[in-house]
Order: structure tokens, then sequence, then C-alpha cells
């Protein structure tokens, strides 16, 4: 499964995380990841897996605490309509 950003939703890096915008229901979502996260991995070329080993290897952080937390972050993006799900 891959994640792409819905359609009118942008994404861009601060210095703390990732700031999503809905555009249409003019909407922020603040994602305080530091350096964990950046706006390509939500550009439907990205699958959960691949997103989990890059952020391991460029952090001090375990496999399994990324996952754990990735996965509760991208259920919540899903909820929220600022990104949406494809099978590969």
């Amino acid at each position: 499964m891959v994640f792409r950003l819905a359609d009118n939703v942008q994404v861009r890096k601060e210095s703390w995380g990732l700031l999503f915008y809905a555009q249409i229901q003019h909407r922020l979502f603040f994602v305080r990841s530091h350096d964990w996260l950046y706006p390509h991995y939500f550009d439907g070329t990205w699958t959960f897996d691949h997103m989990v080993k890059d952020v391991a290897s460029r952090t001090e952080n375990s496999a399994h605490l990324i996952e754990k937390n990735l996965q509760k972050l991208t259920d919540h993006l899903l909820k929220n309509g600022m990104v949406v799900h494809e099978l590969c």
C-alpha cells in the first residue's frame, strides 16, 4: 500500500516537522516529526514499509517504534482526508 496526498491537499516541510493544508476545507494539520518525515513520502511512490525502513536508517529509533508511531499518524491522516492509500 502506498500513500499520496488527497486532492487539494499540500504538505510543506518545516523545521519542526510537516504542515498539511487542505485548501478546500481550510484545515491545517501540524505533524511534529522533526526530521523523521518528508513530503515526498506522500507522493504515491512510497510504501509504508519503505517509509519505516528509511526513517529507521536515518534515526537511532527502532523500526518497531517507528512503525507503531507511523501507523498512528497515517491512520489519523487517512481519517481526516489528508492522504489516501492505494494498493501497489
